[in-house]
């Protein structure tokens, strides 16, 4: 049996819940830390159609009550460095079950000499006995983790996991004659938070606007947090309250809709560890216009137009790909077909066969 033990019932990780739930015959459970979040502020009820429990409220010990009574269970532990990881690999190393840890890139923030050599030992500790493996978001994470020491053998390319409509069309003005008269449509999701890089898209489709000297884009910026405001404020002072909109936060079945009637997704990101948003526009079949430090389009880009690249906080650069793609129908449909088979290449029951062939042989796969 699968235990999955990560913190909310993301979209991403409802994704997998349910392929894990439908392909094992229900030989699944999954455990999350906390039921919501100020951060993630969820309108309605997450599809919980899987066995499922909240650490919150079942505590720990029923966790190891569970596990110490499954002698053929595995566990996907998301996360290496939280209450809840640590928690859980106390348990995990006790009863001796095999764990491989689920997690995006690490952050690449400025540490000390002696606080690098700490988490580099962590790390390589883990994957020397406390861990079976890795299952890392993307190759660049996983070169990144070879890098510290960890071995090549223990790490998988695991992604967030993203449904993938079985019907999608291409961009309304790749259509319509009519539409393509109309400014191109970006859409930017996420916290308004520092990092986010939104203020970069806000100047970007103010330079592009300026460089043809009509308004050739205009950009729909959901989501809410600290810095709303004064992005509110950037975008009226350059003159843009008719080109950029705030719709706010968004339920996951909304942001689709609005990746259906856009264009392409724009993330300026100064970092982000993978980029689930990346994923879910590639499904719908849009491109994506991003910074170099976007994780899960660094994967993406090889011989791909579907992902255009710029350097963190380059809003000239991002405002010469928005030109492009409002100029040239032709790149923007092609960048449309090339995301869609992108997406293909990644459908959720990909993940089914990626556990077949790294988890222990403990007959949990005999009902597959």
């Amino acid at each position: 049996m699968i235990h999955l033990i990560t913190r909310l019932p993301l979209p991403y990780h409802q994704t997998l819940c349910r392929t894990l739930h439908a392909g094992l015959d229900g030989d699944f459970c999954a455990w999350f830390a906390e039921r919501d979040s100020a951060e993630f502020p969820f309108k309605t009820a997450p599809d919980l159609s899987f066995r499922h429990h909240y650490l919150a409220e079942v505590g720990y010990l029923q966790l190891w009550h569970t596990l110490k009574q499954n002698r053929r269970a595995s566990v996907i532990l998301g996360g290496w460095s939280s209450p809840m990881t640590k928690k859980t690999l106390f348990i995990t190393s006790m009863l001796r079950i095999p764990v491989f840890i689920w997690s995006d890139h690490p952050h690449p923030r400025k540490r000390s000499r002696l606080t690098a050599i700490l988490r580099e030992s962590y790390l390589r500790l883990l994957s020397r006995g406390l861990v079976s493996g890795f299952l890392v978001c993307g190759k660049t994470t996983g070169e990144h983790l070879a890098g510290l020491g960890i071995p090549r053998d223990k790490i998988f390319n695991f992604p967030y996991w993203v449904d993938l409509p079985e019907r999608w069309r291409l961009p309304q003005r790749c259509i319509d004659a009519v539409d393509r008269r109309k400014p191109l449509r970006l859409l930017a999701v996420g916290r308004h938070v520092t990092g986010k890089g939104f203020e970069v898209a806000i100047r970007a489709v103010k330079l592009a606007n300026e460089g043809s000297g009509t308004p050739i884009a205009e950009l729909v910026l959901v989501g809410d947090g600290p810095e709303r405001a004064s992005l509110q404020r950037l975008a009226s002072s350059l003159g843009l309250d008719d080109c950029v909109s705030f719709p706010g936060w968004l339920e996951n079945s909304e942001v689709q809709e609005e990746l259906i009637r856009s264009d392409a997704l724009v993330v300026p990101s100064e970092f982000e560890a993978y980029g689930v948003t990346v994923r879910e526009a590639l499904a719908q079949g849009r491109p994506v216009l991003c910074s170099k430090q976007v994780i899960s389009a660094l994967d993406e880009t090889i011989a791909s137009n579907a992902i255009l690249l710029h350097s963190v906080g380059d809003a000239e650069a991002l405002a010469n790909h928005v030109l492009l793609l409002a100029g040239e129908t032709a790149l923007l449909r092609s960048a449309s077909e090339e995301a869609r088979r992108l997406a293909e290449q990644w459908q959720p029951v990909r993940a089914l066969s990626i556990l077949r062939n790294i988890l222990p042989e403990q007959n949990i796969w005999s009902t597959c």
